[in-house]
């Protein structure tokens, strides 16, 4: 097996055991066993477990900028509104396919140990970050109305947390239609949940 093929294996099954048993739970020699490697191979590729940890939250991160593609305005092109569904809906499709990745992200136990957080929280900080630029091309483009966006990011990623929670809980409905379940999300998020023309006074 090439390396990167041997790398690859053992990263897929270190995800996979620690979604299923969580990162805490998950030993160096479990992952050993199940990649069917001998604990020197594992050395030759990885540190240490969080070596391979930072490696799949930064693969993650990596997958979903190439997913997400800037609106384009020229003539001729789909809709702003169908551009961001197919957005969202290759962003939904990407972590229903990963659900280890998603156990990873949501049942991480918190308060446990300091620097999985503080990995966790970076990695929610650089999708915050991505909300926040996308958010301010919007405005530049005109479809976005002013309005500060980062707390704006701050609500959307709120928003993605709950929308990966679902995924986790009934990913093969969710991923049944992606692009379905990217446009509610699309429009609760930019039109709210209130009737077109009504107002709270």
């Amino acid at each position: 097996m090439e390396p990167r093929e041997r790398r690859a294996q053992i990263l897929g099954h270190a995800a996979r055991l620690f979604g299923d048993k969580g990162y805490h739970d998950t030993s160096i020699a479990d992952i050993i066993a199940a990649a069917g490697v001998a604990r020197g191979t594992f050395y030759l590729y990885f540190e240490s477990k969080r070596g391979i940890f930072e490696e799949l939250l930064s693969g993650l991160l990596g997958e979903l900028h190439a997913r997400i593609r800037t609106v384009e305005t020229d003539a001729g092109a789909p809709s702003a509104r169908s551009q961001l569904i197919e957005n969202i809906a290759r962003v939904i499709q990407l972590f229903a396919d990963e659900r280890h990745m998603l156990a990873i992200l949501l049942k991480g136990a918190a308060g446990v140990d300091k620097e999985f957080d503080a990995k966790l929280d970076e990695f929610y900080a650089e999708i915050t970050l991505l909300m926040e630029s996308s958010l301010t091309v919007g405005q530049e483009m005109g479809i976005v109305r002013p309005c500060d966006t980062h707390i704006a990011a701050v609500v959307a990623l709120g928003v993605f947390k709950e929308v990966l929670r679902y995924l986790l809980e009934d990913a093969e409905r969710a991923a049944d239609d992606p692009a379905e379940l990217a446009a509610e999300v699309l429009d609760i998020f930019s039109k709210g949940v209130l009737m077109d023309g009504v107002s709270i006074p």
